[in-house]
């Protein structure tokens, strides 16, 4: 008998074992048919068109595409590559309810996760029997405080190459064929149109009629100026996300800024390399090569307003001195080669000279204090930023050079990190590229004018590779040293 009971479960395994290979081939083939050709229509959008048509109908080139691409992944998860597990809470769903937004470039809990989740699961993969659970009550049930939902999306983006698919699949066919279609009926075909239109979809689900209304330009395909047609959309979209109710959408500020300042500088046809995209450049290669550009640089959106220097926590650092210092940039990038940066992160929490703040100094509560942004490090990152006043929400990888600083910082200090990549910060902020860190303590001494080691704590940041360190005689900074490195090229 127990010969015979092995027979029929080796049997059985083997069975499943086939099942499961036949699961993955018919995955593999339908995410290839969903990639190749023309997808179904969807309800709610515009119906998807073929890839090549619809790069057609944009005029777009392969390497225009990819920027928008990357424009919109920096924007929506502060990468330029995306993060495919990134998972951020908003206030931002149906009645200003809270909210999981998930992905490359973060599809939200009430709107469309369901169906990229549905198609994950359709295609058999290694999550996908855990996740189908969950199928039932996506968009029905609210699941932001459900940590085993949020575990396996995290899980599933990071590891499974066929989640990472399934988004590339998804986004393409949600947001982005629907925005060029929507271009192509209404007669546009510059590439920087593409991209302002792109993020609308992504960040809005469309282009939101209450925005048309509020200019008279009309679209090309009625006899309007395409480039008029988009300079006063993306003003009216501006004014619009800078006065929202919604905390986390006024945040989002900084992609209209971003897109006016293209606009500014006539980069119609995105030649003009890099874009800064929240502060991260962005061109359609592995290597930068160009001009910075200064986020004053916008000829008709006005002065900054106070919220939009960051006022709320008082600073006012600017990304554009000498982000693109090559010799500087060149020095201390191979630093951390060597050195994971959960390692480095890990030596700072351990570390008993540095202590990290636990809260901001604007009394919010949220997961980005500066002690949080280096556990979330220590654990394999990223590390979360704040989604309020300025911020721009989502994570970021803290900058090896950053860490390193910081440690050696502390062979000669003791110090406290009152920020690192959370708070609100001026739009242009290092600090939400990983790159910077407020100090507000040295030595045991709150910084002031009078600190005795304010000169020499602030050269040695300098000598560590900081080329954008700011304190007590800067202004919003007089109760702090603010270090920042330079911008990846």
């Amino acid at each position: 008998m127990p010969n015979q009971m092995s027979q029929v479960a080796l049997t059985q395994a083997l069975q499943d074992l086939i099942d499961a290979a036949q699961r993955i081939g018919s995955a593999a083939t339908q995410l290839g048919q969903i990639r190749a050709g023309p997808a179904p229509q969807m309800p709610g959008t515009y119906q998807a068109v073929a890839a090549d048509e619809a790069v057609d109908l944009a005029g777009l080139t392969p390497a225009q595409h990819l920027i928008c691409e990357r424009v919109i992944n920096v924007f929506e998860t502060g990468t330029i590559q995306g993060n495919y597990a990134a998972i951020s809470i908003f206030q931002d769903g149906p009645h200003d309810i809270r909210q999981i937004t998930y992905g490359r470039s973060q599809t939200t809990e009430y709107g469309n996760l369901r169906e990229l989740v549905q198609m994950y699961v359709d295609a058999g993969a290694c999550f996908s029997q855990d996740l189908r659970e969950f199928l039932p009550l996506i968009g029905q049930t609210a699941l932001v405080d459900n940590s085993r939902l949020k575990n396996l999306l995290r899980q599933a983006g990071a590891e499974d190459p066929v989640m990472r698919q399934t988004q590339d699949v998804f986004f393409d066919r949600r947001y982005f064929q629907p925005a060029m279609h929507w271009g192509a009926e209404n007669g546009f075909a510059r590439a920087l149109s593409a991209l302002v239109i792109y993020d609308s979809f992504i960040h809005s689900g469309s282009i939101l009629p209450l925005l048309r209304a509020r200019f008279t330009e009309l679209p090309p395909a009625r006899g309007g100026n395409e480039q008029v047609w988009i300079r006063q959309y993306v003003d009216v979209r501006h004014d619009w996300l800078l006065n929202n109710h919604r905390p986390a959408v006024r945040a989002s500020a900084y992609r209209t800024r971003d897109l006016a300042r293209e606009i500014g500088r006539g980069n119609w046809d995105l030649s003009l390399l890099p874009i800064m995209a929240n502060g991260t450049p962005v061109d359609a290669g592995t290597a930068i090569a160009a001009s910075a550009v200064s986020s004053d640089d916008i000829p008709y959106l006005g002065g900054s307003s106070a919220a939009d220097r960051g006022a709320e926590e008082g600073y006012g650092e600017i990304w554009g001195d000498d982000a693109f210092a090559a010799g500087t940039v060149a020095a201390s990038s191979s630093a951390t080669a060597s050195e994971s940066l959960a390692s480095l992160a890990t030596t700072i929490l351990n570390h008993p000279g540095i202590s990290l703040a636990t809260v901001h100094s604007s009394g919010v509560v949220d997961q980005a204090n500066a002690r949080q942004n280096i556990a979330d490090m220590a654990a394999g990152g990223p590390a979360r930023r704040s989604s309020y006043g300025t911020a721009p929400g989502g994570v970021v990888m803290l900058d090896g050079r950053l860490l390193r600083g910081m440690i050696a910082l502390a062979q000669r200090y003791t110090f406290s990190v009152a920020e690192i990549c959370g708070g609100s910060h001026n739009s242009n902020s290092r600090h939400y590229a990983g790159l910077a860190a407020d100090f507000n303590f040295v030595d045991g001494r709150g910084i002031s004018a009078a600190h005795p080691d304010l000169i020499a704590f602030k050269a040695r940041c300098r000598e560590l590779g900081a080329t954008e360190v700011l304190g007590p005689g800067a202004p919003h900074h007089e109760t702090h040293v603010h270090a920042a490195w330079p911008r990846p090229m």
